[in-house]
């Protein structure tokens, strides 16, 4: 007989850490997305997000485009640099072209629009976690 497991059943639950300048975004974020992912910590600017993921070296981070402290851009390339096995994935309410290609040059591995369903937001984590281990292991 087979059975389905909740997510928060799995054997292992990736490192996840959450950065968002909005206090109810990161509520809900850490919610939602702890059924999934083991949460490691939040930050709400780019200098919280960088000593966070240089402390804790997260599977994954998502990293919220606009944020004090130089944004996402910033927040992105000094985690690639300080914890580069952590995956990082853009929220933003935002879909300039220019602004997301800028981010993924600058090593985030995808970019998901704010308000985007928990169970689709946790996929695109999942996937980027294997996407990038298979990239760094190569």
């Amino acid at each position: 007989m087979i059975t389905s497991m909740s997510p928060s059943q799995c054997l292992h639950r990736p490192s996840l850490m959450i950065a968002d300048d909005d206090p109810v975004v990161l509520a809900m974020l850490a919610g939602r997305l702890s059924e999934w992912f083991a949460l490691v910590g939040m930050a709400e600017d780019a200098d919280e997000a960088i000593a966070l993921a240089e402390a804790e070296h997260p599977e994954a981070a998502i990293v919220d485009v606009e944020m004090p402290g130089g944004g996402g851009l910033r927040a992105t390339l000094e985690i690639r640099a300080r914890s580069p096995r952590t995956a990082i994935v853009i929220l933003s309410a935002d879909e300039q072209r220019a602004s997301v290609i800028r981010l993924l040059n600058a090593g985030a591995v995808c970019y998901v629009r704010k308000g985007a369903s928990p169970d689709l937001l946790a996929a695109k984590v999942s996937n980027s976690i294997d996407a990038h281990s298979r990239a760094c292991a190569s």
